[in-house]
């Protein structure tokens, strides 16, 4: 029963091994599984010498000796750890003593070492090596068993003992020095385990002490090594893990930072992660968006067919989408951005699709402002020299005009239609002079409901001659502007009298003021034919208009003007419906 109980504790060290090259490798997976095998075979030498009843006795003697081969083997193992050790693990030693333990532990120590082993087992299959095995029982197990005498050259296996006892304080003594925590727990739990061992062996070497306490040391010493493996490897995936989580963290944070829009999308369409720019642009969060696609949100459901399939088909193809302009629909509105989009594959058969959508809608504006201003500038320059240039013939040829008229027998009709044409050449002038050197500000306190009947007066006449009613909604307390209340006075005039001539008989154009966050918005709405954005887009550039007798630069003037006293000029129109201006202005103060 001995025999057959022993043999199964012998097989636990290669149920070991399997598991543990089931595992991730790593620089001792394979020594220790080499030195789970040699555990193996020297328990199944203890084993098989209680054989006795199961097997016959030249059989017994023939598979010890094979079997031994695991204990004399210790030593060279044990030397590759140290060698290991030394040469491949950071340890907290002096240049100096590497130096010294690398003259002691290299490749030629380690070759002589295990032509010394193999001498030894070699002289284990001699009677010099053992010269009998005698048949022992002890009370009061009643278990017979065999024990090897040794013979003449038996000492060799006693000095390969000894010389595994000297390497196992040597790989305790570098064990110290290990830098890795991890590595160090677990080799200082080997090491000392296998010394325990071998001192238990030693101890039960002799003929009265039953060989089978030598297997349950083994299965402890195994047990312990195995335990302690797995907790290594078990902490450094905990410790790996926890790395990992503080880098995801890292990493959501930087995404999160990110004033882009960056997103992920599975092979189903979806959004499997969302940044918080781009789930602040849908008013959401980045785990309510999690799982959802564009047609769970209103603004993107008319587009989401066509989103979803180019996303599906860049999928499929493998094909990135790199730095293209394109609208972006947000709860907000619809902005501009520069989108780039590219597969990233996970593991086999997973892939998602990475966006990143860069918003350029600013951007645009400022360079549409830059080159507005340049256009300005370049306006600016020529009108200083066109408007000297004309101004000064228009005073004789007006002058002469005015003399023929009352010296020669010309049709009147003729003479007023050239000074007409004339004094349209002196407007013009003038703007263009506005318009190369704006006036000085002189900034005053204005009270913009005055300000605003004022310009209302002086259009109602206009205004009246088509049947078009204009109506003044003020504020309910007095809001005051801080500025020069003949330029605001003439952007308002501007921006009226378009509106009246924009508009149709017996239409109504609706003024109304409004306070919000320091400004006052003070919209002009008018029932004409409206404008498509196109032209909208281009309103406030020099010379262009839709009138037949216009020159496009009042407009101009006037966002000049709103630009100087800290506002804003806004369109909103639509074909057929009207327009309506809005000028925001900051309020300098508002009194009851």
């Amino acid at each position: 029963m001995a025999f057959v109980l022993m043999v199964f504790f012998s097989l636990i060290p290669l149920t070991a091994v399997f598991i543990l090259f089931r595992m991730p490798h790593q620089r001792f997976t394979y020594p220790l599984g080499v030195f789970y095998l040699a555990i193996s075979m020297w328990q199944m030498s203890i084993a098989v010498l209680y054989g006795e009843g199961w097997l016959e006795q030249p059989v017994i003697e023939q598979l010890f000796r094979f079997f031994r081969a695991g204990t004399v083997m210790f030593a060279p193992l044990l030397f590759y750890m140290i060698y290991q050790l030394l040469f491949f693990e950071a340890l907290k030693l002096s240049d100096q003593k590497k130096r010294r333990l690398k003259k002691i532990i290299n490749k030629p120590a380690f070759l002589t070492l295990l032509m010394w082993s193999i001498g030894v087992y070699a002289i284990n299959w001699t009677s010099y090596g053992i010269a009998e095995f005698e048949l022992h029982s002890i009370e009061p197990f009643n278990e017979v068993f065999y024990y090897p005498m040794a013979g003449a050259l038996g000492w060799t296996f006693s000095l390969n003992v000894l010389l595994i006892f000297a390497i196992n304080m040597l790989a305790i003594y570098l064990t110290f020095s290990v830098v890795d925590k991890h590595r160090k727990t677990f080799l200082m739990t080997f090491f000392t385990a296998l010394l325990c061992a071998y001192v238990f062996g030693i101890v039960n070497l002799s003929p009265e002490s039953p060989l089978f306490q030598a297997i349950f040391a083994l299965i402890i010493l195994v047990m312990g090594i195995f335990y302690a493996y797995i907790k290594m490897n078990y902490d450094m995936i905990k410790e790996g893990n926890g790395q990992l989580f503080v880098q995801q963290l890292f990493l959501r944070k930087v995404i999160d930072s990110n004033p882009n829009y960056i997103y992920a999308k599975d092979q189903n369409g979806r959004f499997s992660m969302v940044n918080t720019a781009l789930a602040a642009a849908y008013q959401t969060t980045p785990e309510e968006m999690t799982g959802k696609s564009e047609k769970d949100f209103s603004w993107t459901q008319a587009q989401a067919p066509q989103m979803i399939q180019e996303d599906l088909s860049l999928l499929e193809k493998n094909e990135q989408l790199m730095q293209e302009k394109r609208p972006f629909a947000t709860a907000d509105g619809e902005r501009t951005v520069q989108m780039a989009k590219k597969p990233i594959f996970f593991a086999e058969g997973h892939k998602e699709l990475l966006c990143v959508a860069n918003d350029i809608t600013e951007l645009e504006q400022k360079e549409e402002y830059i080159r507005r201003t340049e256009k300005m500038n370049i306006v600016g320059q020529l009108a200083a020299g066109v408007a000297h240039e004309i101004r000064n013939p228009l005073t004789s040829l007006k002058g002469f005009v005015q003399l023929i008229d009352q010296e020669y027998q010309i049709d009147p009709k003729y003479t007023t239609i050239m000074l007409d044409e004339l004094d349209r050449i002196h407007f013009v002038a003038s703007e263009l002079l506005v318009l190369a050197k704006p006036e000085i500000a002189v900034k005053d306190t204005i009270a913009l409901t005055d300000l605003v009947k004022d310009v209302i007066g002086l259009l109602t006449m206009q205004a009246m001659m088509k049947s078009i009613s204009i109506e003044h909604v003020s504020f309910n307390e007095e809001i005051k502007l801080e500025g020069n209340a003949n330029q605001l006075k003439q952007v308002f005039i501007n921006i009226l009298k378009n509106a009246v001539e924009a508009s149709g008989e017996n239409a109504t154009i609706l003024v109304q003021e409004n306070v919000t966050d320091g400004k006052v918005a003070v919209s002009i709405s008018d029932q004409g034919v409206g404008m498509s954005e196109e032209r909208v887009s281009r309103l406030g550039e020099p010379f262009y208009t839709s009138k037949t007798r216009g020159t496009g630069l009042g407009l101009m003037i006037s966002f000049r003007i709103i630009k100087e006293h800290g506002g804003e000029i806004l369109f909103k129109s639509k074909e057929g419906t009207g327009t309506t201006v809005t000028i925001c202005l900051p309020v300098h103060e508002v009194s009851r």
